[in-house]
């Protein structure tokens, strides 16, 4: 008598996408602290896998998703209102400027 035995495996599973993975944050950073917030902008990104714009330029402040402003020498994170990623901008605004 001759048995064989297979082994099965289930395969491996992807890790379900977040519902918001793929979503573009825009976020406006004042020029001199553009290289102190875009390391943190980016590890915040990439943990749920957003696309990221880190912008610098005047008409950004206005167009963006996050805006960061100097208020009496602290940075604060400012959502602008009407954003489709509002919610995103909201959790890296907490995430980098607690």
């Amino acid at each position: 008598m001759v048995s064989c035995i297979l082994g099965c495996r289930q395969a491996p599973r992807a890790r379900p996408r977040p519902p918001d993975a793929g979503t573009t944050v825009t976020v406006y950073v004042p020029p001199k602290s553009a290289e102190r917030l875009a390391g943190r902008l980016q590890v915040i990104a990439a943990q749920h896998q957003w696309a990221l714009s880190v912008r610098t330029d005047a008409a950004a402040r206005q167009e963006a998703d996050l805006a960061f402003v100097d208020s009496g020498g602290t940075l604060v994170g400012r959502v602008r209102a009407g954003s489709p990623a509002a919610a995103q901008a909201r959790q890296m605004a907490e995430a980098v400027v607690p």
